[in-house]
């Protein structure tokens, strides 16, 4: 009878033999052996007797004894080894970042990294190394080795610590302190064919990963950067792989800089984000293995969007929130790009990696004293002194997030920061270093971020536009991408912080009083998301006179400064000689004085156009030449857009009256749209979300349309029964109004714009709206209309170029509205005759009508 021992011992190579016959592809054959009895002689030896069997191994025998992982190797399944021979050591021994010369010169935690590097704890031969959990085959890339994070944990000296306010009060303990690179594991890094077709990374990408040194042929395989001579040697207990060098585990991206001489600028930079957090598991892991007392154990991280776990660090050890993160922290061993939820962290992080475009020194050096960095150089006088929120847009802009993406066949599709093609070519890396999370490509120049020369550039680095540029670089606004196009040409308004104290409110255009929202910017605040605040106050408008109702809740605060870029933003050259201009939600401006420059040009949106006043620019950047446009301060308030509605401006003027007072027999004004949306006013219901243009008949024009009986009166029409010929007169009137409404907003002043606009009134005999001809430039606007009549509007300035915006809040009650759902913007012109869509459209059912009374 077998003893319980000898049937552990045959279940076991029954289970060792299984999974090697699954990873070899024969499974059935286990069939032909008596598994709980024998053991078949091509299962081969122990990986253990293996390595002192071949006798050229001495090295890693040693490694295996001095650590007492001989009975692992022995007996233990399975496991995958990459093993070095006795020639690989001696090179590796000559020549080592360690400084190590001999056997006898490593210490127990070099011997650890040297074996634990080198090992999987699972079997693998090349073909399913690169396949993950499924199997995925193809797409996996990285692997946790045998590591353990506890393996070599540095003494990190005062000189050694990188001088921020964070590492400080450590650098008054002479003796150092114990801190991890990181606290999560280094995978090692796989290159085998499976992977590189799956990804599909060439040979030519392979050559120059590895600098050239190698011309990668079909079939070659790596890991770590090193060649596998010999794949999937078969062992009873796993796998060994002989490979042509030592494999040693990979440092992470930031320590790799770090330690580079040629990077020591760059690092220094990078270092500005590190910071050291006391971990109680670590130092308490750290002592119950070593059985020592040592009161802490740190470990260096990076503030960064992303960090372990895909998880924001933002918050330093004490809970202060800190402004500048990183795209990704360097020295995330684990890292990973993928946020998709249906693929754990695990699988993400063996499927890619990250990718540094680091300068070197002399690149960095040359960008700083005579190319983009210049303008950094002359605003703050050192490199030094350019604050960390700056430079985070540099090395931002040099982070990208996936490695399989950012090979050289793919550099034609890597994105700078503006989402741009970045212009990474071959040529302008000098070599690449491998990392455990990622590839780092040294390159001899700089890729600058679009930020620096962008209009958006002056928020970035002056205090006193913090509110913009939060508001800019919002993750949920979303500007920044836009405002660095270079392939486009802004004018951009930006109020300062202290502008920002006199912004009155939209939302209560609608309600009884006025209010003000007075913002500001809290350095201090708990989270980045949490740095704007803003109070708001009852306005007397004539007396300056505040009362406090409180702050502005977090989506408030939001919503009104997306408001305010939307209307601070033209696309196009202000200074092009027109005076009024476009913003990017198709409101309008008014600039003046344009020649007069600083301190003497103007700016008006709609509020102060309604209230004779203008904001002077304070300062202008001019960012064209290497840039995409101008950028314009304004330091005593924001631009403003209308309070009044279409309803609003006609009801002001006399001379409107006579087609007001058709608007407002038909149904086309509102107070609630959709019986979901409290407007500001009485809005027009044919408006939708865009810019319009309403043209507006002198009341003499429109009276001899109703005398001559060509156009019916309302008190004519309410007077007839009801009918098919009520309904059709108005319809005539609902027609004759729809005309005179065009889409698109038509300024006079605003340049020359020629074409065929669609009106409000749709023909029903083909699905179409009527159209008008337009002719507009700086001197005047003629229409004309489809029956063939030419019309122009007046020279009386005070009845043309009357700007209206027409609000939707976010609730149908008005009093308790508190943000913008939308909103659509007008422009108000007299014409000095009616428009016609038909020859016949008026008259004949008139005439007939009243006859017969």
């Amino acid at each position: 009878m077998i003893n319980k021992l000898q049937q552990r011992k045959h279940s076991r190579y029954w289970l060792i033999a299984c999974i090697l016959l699954s990873e070899c592809g024969f499974f059935t054959s286990c069939t032909q052996y008596d598994l709980d009895r024998v053991k078949p002689d091509w299962l081969g030896s122990s990986i253990n007797q293996y390595l002192n069997d071949q006798g050229d191994y001495t090295n890693l025998v040693k490694l295996i004894k001095d650590l007492d992982y001989q009975d692992v190797l022995a007996k233990t399944g399975s496991k995958t080894l990459f093993i070095a021979d006795d020639d690989a050591f001696n090179r590796f021994y000559a020549s080592n970042p360690w400084g190590v010369r001999k056997y006898q010169d490593l210490s127990i935690a070099q011997k650890k990294l040297l074996l634990n590097g080198a090992m999987i704890n699972n079997a693998y031969q090349t073909m399913t190394l690169s396949s993950t959990e499924g199997p995925k085959e193809g797409d996996c890339m990285r692997r946790l080795s045998a590591v353990s994070v506890y393996d070599s944990v540095p003494r990190i000296l005062p000189s050694e610590m990188p001088d921020s306010k964070y590492w400080m009060y450590l650098k008054t303990k002479p003796e150092g302190i114990l801190c991890l690179k990181d606290i999560t594991p280094a995978p090692m890094i796989h290159f085998l064919e499976k992977q590189l077709t799956f990804n599909k990374i060439t040979n030519s990408d392979c050559d120059f990963l590895f600098n050239y040194e190698t011309e990668r042929q079909p079939g070659d395989a790596r890991v770590n950067g090193v060649a596998i001579e010999t794949q999937n040697i078969k062992c009873l207990n796993g796998f060994v792989h002989k490979m042509s060098e030592v494999v040693a585990p990979l440092d992470n991206m930031a320590e790799i800089i770090r330690q580079k001489p040629s990077t020591s600028i760059y690092s220094k930079l990078l270092e500005r984000f590190s910071v050291p957090f006391y971990d109680a598991s670590a130092t308490s892991n750290y002592n119950r293995i070593y059985g020592t007392m040592n009161d802490s154990v740190y470990q260096k991280r990076y503030f960064s969007r992303r960090s372990q776990g895909g998880s924001i660090l933002e918050n330093a050890p004490d809970g202060t929130p800190r402004i500048a993160l990183l795209k990704f922290d360097p020295g995330w061993n684990g890292y990973f790009s993928s946020t998709d939820i249906s693929i754990t962290n695990a699988v993400a992080m063996q499927e890619n990696m990250g990718v540094m475009i680091v300068p070197t020194n002399a690149a960095l050096e040359n960008y700083f004293n005579n190319q983009g960095g210049k303008v950094l150089k002359k605003y703050y006088g050192t490199l030094d002194n350019v604050p960390d929120e700056v430079i985070a847009k540099l090395i931002n802009n040099n982070m990208l997030n996936s490695f399989v993406s950012s090979v050289p066949s793919k550099f034609a599709t890597v994105l700078n920061d503006a989402s741009n093609v970045m212009g990474l070519t071959t040529s302008a890396v000098d070599s690449v270093l491998l990392g455990c999370n990622g590839a780092i490509y040294l390159t001899n120049r700089v890729f600058s971020p679009t930020a620096y020369s962008a209009v958006s550039f002056p928020a970035l680095i002056n205090d006193n536009m913090k509110i913009f540029d939060w508001a800019i670089n919002n993750e949920t606004l979303q500007y920044y991408a836009y405002l660095n196009s270079m392939e486009a040409y802004y004018s951009f308004f930006i109020p300062t912080n202290n502008a920002l104290l006199q912004y009155i409110d939209p939302v209560s255009y609608g309600q009884t009083t006025t209010k003000l929202f007075r913002f500001w910017y809290d350095a201090k605040a708990a989270s980045t998301t949490e740095r704007v605040k803003a109070s708001i106050w009852n306005y007397n408008v004539s007396t300056g006179q505040k009362d406090s109702l409180g702050m502005a809740s977090a989506p408030v605060i939001l919503d009104r400064l997306q408001d305010m870029l939307e209307n601070h933003i033209v696309i196009g050259n202000v200074e092009d000689g027109n005076s009024y201009h476009q913003t990017k939600n198709g409101g309008i401006i008014k600039v003046s004085n344009v020649a007069g420059g600083e301190g003497l040009m103007k700016v008006a949106g709609g509020y102060q156009i309604e209230n004779n006043r203008e904001v002077t620019v304070s300062e202008i950047y001019d960012e064209s030449r290497e840039g995409n446009g101008k950028t314009y301060i304004l330091k005593d308030e924001p631009i403003l857009t209308c309070e009044k509605s279409v309803y609003d401006v006609l009801n002001d003027h006399p001379e409107f009256k006579k087609f007001f007072d058709l608007m407002k027999g038909t149904s086309f004004f509102e107070t609630i749209r959709e019986s979901l949306y409290a407007c500001g006013s009485t809005n027009i219901s044919l408006f939708n979300t865009y810019h319009y243009t309403v043209y507006v008949p002198t009341n003499e024009s429109i009276q001899e349309l109703q005398d001559s009986l060509k156009l019916p009166t309302w008190e004519l029409i309410d007077a007839q029964p009801e009918g098919p010929y009520k309904e059709s007169l108005k319809s005539a009137v609902n027609a004759f109004v729809k005309y005179h409404i065009q889409d698109n907003s038509l300024f006079i002043g605003a340049g020359t714009s020629v074409g065929n606009y669609e009106t409000a009134y749709l023909n029903v005999a083909n699905s179409r709206f009527y159209k008008l001809n337009v002719q507009a430039n700086n001197s005047g606007i003629s229409v004309t209309d489809n029956a063939g009549n030419l019309r122009h509007v007046t020279n009386n300035d005070n009845l043309r170029n009357l700007m209206a915006r027409e609000y939707q809040y976010n609730n149908k009650d008005i009093t308790k509205v508190d943000q913008i759902e939308t909103s659509s913007f007008a422009v108000i012109h007299q014409i000095d005759k009616p428009l016609m869509y038909s020859t016949t459209q008026f008259g004949v059912k008139i005439k007939a009508k009243n006859s017969k009374k």
